[in-house]
């Protein structure tokens, strides 16, 4: 269960640089060449010097965009324009955006994840993955002794009430603001006292989380294994937490990444078989031929609110099939998966491969893959010119209340969520020394 600690954070002091939002940037690895450029015209001591350094002609090891961030940084704390927090803190978090055409507010809050610890084959196999997805974020943490990008993590909390503790604290305070360049407003509220800091950790000790990027996380933790291999690790080190921004899952913005399965060695059937097939377990219905179907196929799946609710494409006779699950459907995917809550069974990807094709369709290896979007899917539709593709799937992503409610059933899943916009860089920093 997650360790939630108060950190002594650094924060630009506003009456060194004007606004804040002259100084924050996006992460890292959301930022063109362009950006960059902009960034650091935009104020000398914008993050993004930290952030992501430019290289510079004559770079070698001792002098190099790592080397010139940490001086940054150490120069910014020496001149005064970054301080440091007196007391240790947990900063209330607020984001404002436009969300489905409608003005939003996400609210969550800053504070240190107490990083759990590995061993010499977990650090190895954590290398390797963090070096395919690019290791400039361990670099950093190792040449500038400060973490800041925070990575982000949804919690479950069905009654709010972790942050509407928070809330009621910081009711009558004034918030530090900035609008970035995309048009967020994101207001911060430092938080140093002791015991609303104590009852926020009790209450987050019960609460499991879902990392969003694992990138920043898995740099924290390695880093924080090479300082204990270096006997420089003592239990109030502060590379013991990773900067984090936490949010109730259910707030505005946050939503699964739909994943439509492409079944490359399922049974090649007709729209008739498949419906044969399906019996009486699923209410089904011939929708139209052709892969330009999808997309208003998909529309009233969006809409549907019925369980089981399923397209599938028979490439057979290029013909979409809309498929309902129906009491007996539901009787048969409880017969099918005894172990499982009725939580689980009731999601469509399960039911698309545990119930039609493991069951009905007798298809132990699908072999699948996934596209992201419905454009995505047709355009592989399109290309599958010698039928390597049997069946094809429109699936309706969990969402978040059902994720909410699994993660309270400590019921594993994982499915990638969206979680933009991100917090800044910048609004605060969290020093190693």
């Amino acid at each position: 269960m997650p360790d939630i600690r108060a950190i002594h954070g650094l924060r630009y002091d506003l009456g060194h640089i004007g606004a804040l939002a002259d100084v924050i940037a996006p992460p890292a690895d959301k930022l063109s060449p362009e950006q960059i450029d902009q960034l650091y015209k935009r104020h000398p001591a914008n993050i993004v010097r930290v952030l992501t350094n430019r290289e510079e002609p004559g770079d070698d090891e001792l002098n190099n965009r790592f080397s010139r961030a940490k001086r940054f940084l150490t120069d910014w704390q020496r001149q005064g324009v970054l301080q440091r927090e007196p007391d240790p803190a947990i900063y209330v978090y607020h984001q404002e955006f436009d969300w489905h055409g409608q003005q939003v507010t996400r609210r969550g809050y800053l504070a240190g994840l107490h990083l759990e610890d590995i061993d010499q084959e977990q650090y190895e196999a954590v290398r390797v993955m963090l070096a395919e997805s690019g290791g400039a974020t361990l670099d950093r943490l190792r040449a500038t002794q400060a973490d800041v990008s925070p990575q982000v993590s949804l919690y479950a909390d069905p009654s709010i009430s972790i942050q509407q503790e928070l809330e009621n604290h910081i009711a009558t305070a004034t918030p530090l603001v900035a609008k970035d360049e995309s048009g967020v407003i994101h207001r911060l509220w430092p938080v140093t006292d002791h015991n609303l800091i104590g009852s926020i950790r009790e209450k987050m000790s019960h609460r499991r989380l879902l990392h969003l990027h694992q990138d920043e996380l898995a740099a924290a933790t390695l880093y924080r294994y090479e300082l204990a291999q270096q006997d420089q690790l003592t239990p109030q080190h502060p590379a013991n937490v990773s900067l984090t921004a936490f949010f109730e899952m259910t707030e505005p913005g946050f939503e699964a990444y739909p994943r439509f399965p492409l079944a490359h060695q399922a049974p090649s059937l007709s729209s008739e078989q498949l419906i044969e097939k399906l019996g009486i377990y699923f209410d089904c219905q011939i929708i139209g031929k052709g892969h330009s179907v999808a997309p208003a196929l998909w529309e009233e799946l969006q809409t549907s609110g019925e369980l089981g609710h399923i397209g599938i494409y028979c490439s057979a006779d290029d013909t979409w099939v809309s498929a309902k699950l129906t009491a007996d459907g539901q009787l048969r995917m409880e017969e099918a998966t005894p172990e499982r809550d009725d939580a689980w069974r009731e999601l469509d990807s399960n039911i698309w491969e545990w119930l039609i094709l493991t069951e009905l369709l007798e298809t132990a290896d699908a072999k699948e893959s996934f596209a992201r979007t419905v454009d995505h899917l047709v355009e592989a539709l399109n290309q599958d010119e010698s039928n390597e593709i049997p069946l094809a799937a429109l699936l309706r992503p969990i969402t978040m209340s059902q994720y909410q409610d699994l993660l309270n059933r400590n019921i594993a899943f994982h499915q990638a969520v969206a979680g933009h916009p991100l917090p800044p860089c910048g609004l605060v920093i969290h020093p190693f020394s």
